[in-house]
């Protein structure tokens, strides 16, 4: 007897550690589909964002923490909680890719144990008993975690901003859920504090890290509305008291959010499109329609592998234009109706679906609406799909209960079989798409085979066969793309280089080029750096003839589309390095006046103008120019992260010291060659 009951329990005890056992394994799972990924290489925006980790030498000291931490860019935040983590991986550059990938995966695991608590607390609140709503956030989190469809969020490592925001998110709706259900069972107290703190810190974590943070109190709100206060009895649950905290901390924040987004929305009428190459309000009507593209990538866990090439999206310039963003918008507006009609929904699983639509729109509003960013990036969905398969999680728990039809022929089997083959289908399809994240290469190929239109991705393919010394294949490769792009600045750009290499240009490469520099929307980031790397090249490139580099400034100097102070500059800036090469150093030295003196200047850029007169053996000039314009560090103005980190460097006196020893370095050479000429 005694024996029969410690077997029972130790039954019970098994049974209980199912969820966390079932979890472990996920993520054991999750953590060996994306090892093949870990040998991939840094893309792109990387480089940017990370390249700060050397701008100070190795960052061995807390001032060093400090600059690196307060000179991020990407956002109005500048995201310096993310800039932590990356001093996980090194505190130098360059640096290696893989210990950031492989923080990247620990860190994909992290969101998906807490989805998993999310999840089980949600489908408890929706009627599940404790153990079967375990399982139901095992199976939803499980689903999210293998989805195939966050390898190129996980294992492109500055799109751990992405990740890191939905870690704080996940983290503070959980511990908002508990504290929601302690106020259920009475316990006042600890449930105010438990919500409270965490929608606060939450809040606070999540936009440090990205923006999209700020919508954690948008998401409680939904979570409000349609799980913990279905019934609309939140005065009989709470009293008084519960609609002020909401009041509070969940509507007064979310509302502040939206309005801001709503500062934005003049756009659609007046058509401002910030440099893009599409109105908010055409933003608007495509992103209806890449919503659907993403849910089909979501659910259906393609073949493809993805990437981060989306120029080639045709753009909606009405409802008609194409006509599918007529149906995208009436399906748009359709789930929006349906997680409003959930509310009413007396089974668990059409609640779930009704939150799951919800929260997925909430949290598409800032990225996915009518502000002027890119079109489409996959990364936009890793937060707001979080809740995507519980839905599913929940209806196969359910129906994988133990019910009989009759003693001998138990039903319920096939649930569990389903949920397993839908977990490995997704393994397998991460597994393979991460072994392509790990090969440079062979990703490039992929990514030009899947978007033929896009001209990015054909110009980065065809990096890699000049890279390889295939000069020949480059330029079979981008002629194909200029025939359907042949205004491409992009295009344009890489076909110059390999037509450097290989001593001869087309015909016609020369005028393209000179027409693309003076239309081209040379302020876009991207655009610009690519118009630098033809510049850089030109020095060096002699088949189109002599002068081109300076004919292509001349030209872009005259766009339009380039008349922005940090585009200016760099131009005005190359123009003087020109003339100091062909030994006009009074040309220089008023170029480089002209550009410093344009509003907005760099902290540093003095200093670097200064250094390159000094190089070209021409210290006065360059003393000159130091006393000529005062450095910024006197005028601070706002409080920016940009201006606190100039701040910071003021404070440390950082620009000071390399200013001063500078001085004293071209008071030195000023001396010598006084005494070597013998003049005063």
């Amino acid at each position: 007897m005694t024996q029969g009951r410690t077997s029972s329990a130790g039954w019970q005890a098994i049974r209980r550690l199912g969820p966390p056992i079932a979890l472990a394994a996920l993520l054991m799972a999750a953590w060996l589909a994306y090892w093949p990924g870990r040998t991939g290489a840094f893309l792109f925006d990387d480089f940017s964002n990370l390249a700060p980790l050397g701008d100070y030498g190795r960052i061995d000291a807390w001032w060093k923490v400090v600059a690196f931490l307060t000179s991020g860019f990407a956002g109005p935040t500048g995201r310096p909680l993310a800039l932590a983590t990356f001093l996980l991986d090194a505190r130098n550059w360059p640096a290696s890719a893989e210990a950031f990938k492989l923080t990247n995966v620990a860190l994909h695991l992290l969101n998906g144990a807490l989805l998993a608590g999310l999840c089980a607390a949600l489908a408890r609140a929706l009627g599940l008993a404790r153990r079967p709503a375990a399982w139901a956030g095992v199976l939803a989190a499980g689903l999210w975690l293998l989805d195939p469809f966050w390898v190129s969020t996980t294992l492109y490592v500055v799109q751990r901003m992405a990740m890191l925001a939905a870690t704080f998110t996940f983290a503070g709706l959980w511990g908002y859920a508990h504290g929601r259900a302690l106020l259920a069972q009475g316990r006042r107290r600890s449930g105010y504090a438990w919500m409270s703190v965490s929608l606060t810190l939450g809040t606070l974590l999540a936009t440090l890290s990205k923006e999209n943070g700020a919508l954690l109190p948008l998401l409680a709100w939904v979570l409000e509305a349609l799980v913990f206060d279905r019934a609309g009895k939140a005065r009989e649950q709470g009293g008084p008291l519960l609609l002020w905290w909401r009041r509070v901390f969940i509507v007064l924040p979310a509302l502040l959010v939206l309005g801001y987004l709503a500062t934005f929305l003049p756009g659609l009428w007046t058509g401002a499109a910030a440099g893009r190459d599409f109105t908010p309000l055409q933003r608007l009507l495509t992103e209806s329609r890449i919503v659907w593209t993403y849910l089909g990538d979501i659910w259906l866990a393609r073949t493809h592998d993805g990437g981060l090439f989306h120029d080639d999206i045709a753009i909606s310039t009405g409802l008609l234009h194409p006509w599918s963003t007529l149906f995208a918008v009436l399906g748009i507006l359709g789930l929006a109706g349906f997680a409003a009609w959930s509310r009413r929904a007396r089974g668990p699983v059409w609640a779930a679906a009704g939150v799951a639509v919800a929260f997925y729109l909430a949290g598409q509003v800032m990225e996915s609406t009518w502000l002027q960013l890119e079109l489409a990036f996959e990364h936009r969905n890793y937060l707001p799909a979080g809740l995507m398969f519980l839905p599913l999680a929940i209806a196969l728990v359910r129906a994988a209960a133990p019910r009989q039809v009759n003693a001998a022929i138990p039903i319920g089997r096939w649930p569990v079989w389903l949920a397993a083959g839908l977990l490995a289908l997704m393994a397998l399809q991460t597994a393979r798409r991460a072994d392509v994240w790990g090969k440079p290469f062979q990703q490039a190929l992929v990514w030009a085979h899947e978007h033929p239109d896009s001209p990015r991705a054909q110009g980065y393919l065809a990096n890699f066969w000049s890279q390889t010394g295939n000069d020949a294949e480059a330029a079979r490769l981008l002629d194909a793309a200029l025939r359907r792009h042949p205004r491409s600045l992009i295009l344009l750009i890489n076909r110059a280089g390999v037509a450097c290499a290989q001593g001869e240009a087309p015909a016609g490469l020369r005028a393209a080029l000179l027409q693309a520099a003076g239309h081209a929307r040379l302020a876009d980031n991207v655009t610009q750096y690519q118009f630098g790397r033809l510049l850089d090249g030109m020095g060096s490139c002699a088949v189109f003839g002599p002068d081109f580099d300076l004919r292509l400034i001349d030209t872009a100097l005259r766009n339009p589309q380039a008349q922005g102070t940090v585009v200016q500059r760099d131009l005005i800036h190359r123009l003087a390095l020109r003339a100091l090469a062909h030994g006009q150093t009074r040309q220089a030295y008023a170029l480089d006046l002209q550009a410093l003196r344009l509003p907005g200047l760099p902290v540093g850029a003095r200093l670097r103008f200064a250094v390159e007169l000094a190089s070209a053996h021409h210290p006065q000039r360059a003393l000159d120019l130091l006393n000529a314009v005062p450095s910024p560090l006197a005028h601070i103005q706002g409080w920016s992260m940009a201006a606190l980190h100039q701040r910071w460097l003021r404070h440390v006196g950082f620009y000071q010291d390399s200013e001063a020893h500078l001085r004293r370095v071209l008071a030195r050479e000023i001396a010598a060659k006084s005494r070597a000429t013998g003049r005063p």
